[in-house]
């Protein structure tokens, strides 16, 4: 707080006190921010107040609280890019600028349209910067009648000492907003809940996107098809900044190399064959929120000239259109290939992959991530289904447990979720048996000995022992128990057992 000596009024360091002590004690940011400008409008003899704050991409400024009631739409045009106006200039350089006059100075802007009917010769403008730890997130705006402005430096140095009361209040905000959306995403029904998993992979995963979430940074995800990449590039959009606004997928391998161009970029009407009129791409679609292409490594190479430039200018141009166009959207990339065996190939661009991979993420596939993990998902996908087509399934047997943690996963997290939706619609009870599983499933459990030929004996083999643990689970691993319940005597049952190496003790602790 400053002393007397900065030749501060009394008023004025009144309400710097009554400023600081309303800011030790709020907590919603909008509203406390629009207490301070109502503040200086009262007191101060200042008017039109306004505070940009920095947006998610970081190089421009938007109106995010204003003195008095202003509707959405000037809202809406205040949105100044660093060097743009006078705000534009003030938020580059972090210094104050004061005009004045604003009616003859030819950098004011007035993009709100605030003044339009108001005497730009008796309107003093002073706009200060908000810095916190030498970074500037915002300005502070306001006018005031040249006619009220004694000393200029006095107002400017109180404006800037009001600035700095700001700044600090609006990080701790922001950095309480951040927190607040990781605690809800941990959270049951939380946006990592789709992240299925426990294992070490999963937990690095999850750290990996947290700390790129907030940021602009271009992402690129690696891993076998149906890992989940999606997920991931999803959950980067919903933890981030920009999560409001669009999150758009593109699939680079699924559409025609004629009209991949006209997907990212939009085209003009008559711009090729069968183009009657203007097409949006998925980069002006998104606004400032994420464009997420799969499959980067399908992309054609004409088409990736065109994204290099989009990631190291931000601009493009329609496909058959002169007008250059900016894009404020974050790109987040995946890819199942190699992409540096590719760039020894010719087939994608060694400056491109450098621009996509500044911060990597490698999805593990689904057999490397353990048992626990295979069964967290398929619980999950249990219960999801389940719901869906109104069955009561609720459990899964053992043979059936033995037969999914012994398979590869050659098609990862997407195979097993088709594997249980179609174990689902097969149940007719609340169990899932290792018969309502495909037969790659159960070829892997039950492989045939030398002795045994034919999918006949495979399958006879492998109903037999799910009866047989089933029984046995039942009734605690007592055999006789378990014969009686199946219809047959208990010297059958022991012979089954030591046929196929059922370890009935294991029943005995407890009952699953």
């Amino acid at each position: 707080m400053p002393d007397r000596d900065a030749g501060f009024s009394y008023e004025q360091l009144d309400l710097l006190n009554r400023v600081a002590l309303h800011l030790a004690e709020a907590e919603e940011l909008r509203e406390a921010l629009a207490v301070v400008l109502d503040m200086l409008c009262a007191e101060a003899g200042m008017a039109r107040g306004v505070i940009t704050l920095m947006t998610p991409r970081g190089d421009e400024v938007s109106a995010a609280i204003t003195a008095g009631d202003v509707s959405s739409a000037y809202l809406e045009k205040m949105r100044y890019k660093a060097g743009e106006g006078i705000t534009g200039e003030v938020f580059a350089s972090g210094r104050p600028i004061f005009l004045p006059q604003v009616g003859s100075a030819e950098r004011f802007l007035d993009r709100s349209g605030l003044r339009r009917d108001l005497d730009g010769s008796r309107l003093a403008f002073f706009c200060v910067p908000i810095v916190f730890r030498s970074t500037t997130i915002g300005t502070l705006s306001v006018d005031m009648a040249t006619s009220d402005v004694e000393d200029p430096s006095r107002e400017m140095a109180f404006l800037v000492e009001v600035a700095r009361l700001i700044a600090p209040f609006v990080q701790r905000c922001l950095l309480e907003e951040r927190l607040e959306v990781f605690h809800r995403a941990k959270q049951p029904g939380g946006a990592f809940g789709k992240l299925i998993g426990r294992s070490a992979a999963v937990q690095e995963i999850q750290a990996l996107i947290a700390r790129v979430a907030d940021a602009r940074t271009t992402v690129l995800i690696t891993g076998e098809t149906g890992v989940g990449k999606g997920v991931v590039a999803e959950l980067i959009h919903q933890l981030g900044a920009s999560r409001k606004q669009p999150f758009v997928e593109v699939n680079c391998g699924a559409i025609p190399e004629s009209l991949i161009e006209s997907e990212l970029f939009g085209h003009e009407k008559g711009a090729f064959t069968g183009a009657t009129q203007r097409r949006i791409g998925v980069l002006e679609r998104a606004r400032a929120g994420t464009v997420f292409l799969d499959e980067i490594g399908d992309l054609p190479l004409t088409a990736q000239t065109k994204l290099l430039r989009v990631l190291q200018n931000r601009e493009f141009e329609r496909v058959g259109g002169s007008e250059t166009l900016r894009t404020g959207a974050r790109i987040i990339t995946a890819t199942n290939r190699d992409l540096e065996g590719a760039i020894l190939q010719g087939s994608f661009r060694s400056d491109l992959f450098y621009r996509l991979n500044v911060f990597p993420i490698h999805v593990p596939p689904l057999r490397e991530r353990g048992k626990a993990d295979i069964m967290l998902l398929v619980d999950y996908f249990i219960q999801r289904f389940a719901s869906e087509t109104g069955k009561e399934v609720n459990r899964i047997d053992t043979p059936a447990i033995d037969m999914l943690t012994a398979y590869h996963w050659p098609g990862n997290v997407r195979e097993l979720e088709n594997v249980i939706e179609r174990a689902v619609l097969l149940a007719d009870g609340d169990v899932i048996h290792g018969h309502h599983l495909p037969p790659s499933l159960q070829m892997n459990r039950y492989a045939p000995r030398r002795e045994e030929h034919g999918d006949f004996t495979v399958r006879v083999r492998s109903f037999e022992e799910e009866l047989i643990t089933e029984a046995l689970k039942d009734t605690n691993g007592n055999q006789t128990a378990a014969a009686r319940k199946l219809g047959i005597s208990k010297r059958i049952i022991q012979y089954k057992v030591a046929k196929y190496g059922i370890d009935y003790r294991r029943f005995r602790a407890s009952r699953r």
